[in-house]
C-alpha cells in the first residue's frame, strides 16, 4: 500500500499496476461503463479512468528526444493534482526534458481479465521555488534506488489518452 496524502482528491490505497475497471454509475439510472469483451475487444478510457489508473501506479516509461532521436526512461511517477511529478538525478534524461520540454509518459498495468495503457503527453519544467519544492518533499515521490535524487521535474498535461483491453481466453487471471 502506498502512503496518502491528504490534500489530494487523486490519492487513494491501490497495488501498483493492478486495478479493476470501475463499475460505478455516472449517473442514477445509467448503465455502468462497458468492459472490454470479445465483441469489442477495445475501449477508449474518459480522462476520469485514466487519471483513476495513473494515481494507482508508480511506474512509468517517461519519452524524451535525445538528439532528434526518441529515448525511453523508465521513472517512478506521483500523478497528484492532474500532473506528473518525477524526482530524478542530473542526467541525460533530466538535460533531454530540459532542452525540449515536450514529453509523454506511458504507464500500463492489468485486471484479471483485461489490459490498460495510458498515455500522457505534456510539457516538462523543473520546480525550481522554494514554495514548489516544498510542496514535492512533501509528497510521497522517493527514489527506488540508492541514488541521490534532488531535482523535481513536473510535467503538465496537454493530453491524456488511455486504452482498456480485453485479454484472450488463456491470458486472463483467476483469483
Amino acid at each position: 500500500m502506498s502512503e496518502q496524502h491528504p490534500t489530494s482528491p487523486h490519492r487513494r490505497p491501490f497495488m501498483a499496476g493492478v486495478t479493476e475497471p470501475k463499475l460505478h454509475h455516472p449517473a442514477p439510472g445509467a448503465p455502468p461503463p462497458p468492459l472490454p469483451g470479445p465483441e469489442n475487444p477495445v475501449l477508449e478510457l474518459d480522462q476520469e479512468e485514466c487519471w483513476d489508473l495513473l494515481i494507482g501506479t508508480m511506474l512509468g516509461r517517461l519519452a524524451v528526444s535525445v538528439r532528434d532521436r526518441p529515448e525511453l526512461y523508465p521513472v517512478n511517477f506521483l500523478a497528484h493534482d492532474r500532473r506528473l511529478l518525477i524526482r530524478t538525478a542530473q542526467g541525460t534524461k533530466l538535460a533531454a526534458a530540459t532542452v525540449n520540454s515536450s514529453v509523454a509518459l506511458e504507464a500500463d498495468g492489468r485486471s484479471l481479465h483485461s489490459l490498460w495503457s495510458v498515455v500522457v503527453k505534456g510539457t516538462a519544467r523543473i520546480l525550481q521555488t522554494q514554495a514548489e519544492l516544498a510542496a514535492a518533499e512533501a509528497l510521497p515521490l522517493h527514489p527506488w534506488t540508492a541514488t541521490t535524487k534532488t531535482t523535481y521535474v513536473e510535467i503538465v498535461p496537454t493530453g491524456i489518452r488511455g486504452r482498456r483491453i480485453a485479454l484472450a481466453e488463456g491470458f486472463r487471471l483467476e483469483r
